[in-house]
């Protein structure tokens, strides 16, 4: 009597666990896509995106093309907490380019940021684009023809455009308007400097 007694004791026990557990599990279950789209959340990084006010006129050419940023706004030269953010699984990106006026005689420039995979609507080269996220942890830029990036072309006076990448949290912040200063006093020496030279050859 005294073990049966015992034996209806362990019964109820290893049943009432059993109930909680499956309470337990049911009140919280578990779904592996949700799992993965917030495993994939923590692996994103952010890249600020906008683009200089420049294109705003031009958009309707480059929405076939590209991607909309966040902002259009002359602040992108030089980033803030204002400037749209996007989440990012590849590199981020700054693009600065040469823009003519329909003239083609007045010259401006143009800056663009955002996320690697979020630039041209169908996408990059799977050579480029491996090239661009390649390095880890540092900001690479580059003049590069705009062609072998298949950018809309926006200067009947030159396809070369200055496009970095880098990989981390807000990366592209760099400023682009003392690059862009720094670009255009290293060209103007050059050129001083093979005028000086072209003088002294001559005399």
């Amino acid at each position: 009597m005294r073990n049966q007694c015992w034996l209806t004791i362990i019964l109820l026990t290893i049943l009432r666990a059993t109930w909680a557990y499956s309470m337990h599990h049911d009140t919280h279950p578990t779904h592996p896509q949700e799992d993965k789209k917030q495993l994939l959340d923590r692996q994103r990084s952010h890249c600020f995106s906008c683009a200089s006010f420049v294109y705003l006129p031009l958009w309707s050419q480059l929405m076939h093309h590209y991607y909309p940023p966040k902002n259009f706004t002359d602040r992108c030269w030089q980033p803030d907490a204002g400037i749209g953010l996007v989440p990012c699984s590849s590199a981020c990106f700054t693009l600065v380019e040469r823009i003519d006026g329909e003239d083609y005689i007045s010259e401006q420039h143009g800056v663009i940021r955002g996320c690697m995979d979020r630039l041209l609507l169908f996408g990059l080269d799977d050579d480029v684009r491996n090239i661009l996220n390649a390095y880890e942890n540092q900001r690479i830029c580059r003049h590069t023809d705009r062609k072998l990036l298949r950018l809309f072309p926006l200067s009947g006076q030159t396809d070369v455009v200055t496009f970095c990448s880098c990989q981390g949290d807000f990366c592209n912040d760099h400023d682009m308007l003392r690059e862009l200063s720094s670009s255009k006093s290293q060209h103007l020496h050059l050129v001083i400097l093979f005028l000086s030279t072209w003088i002294l050859l001559i005399f």
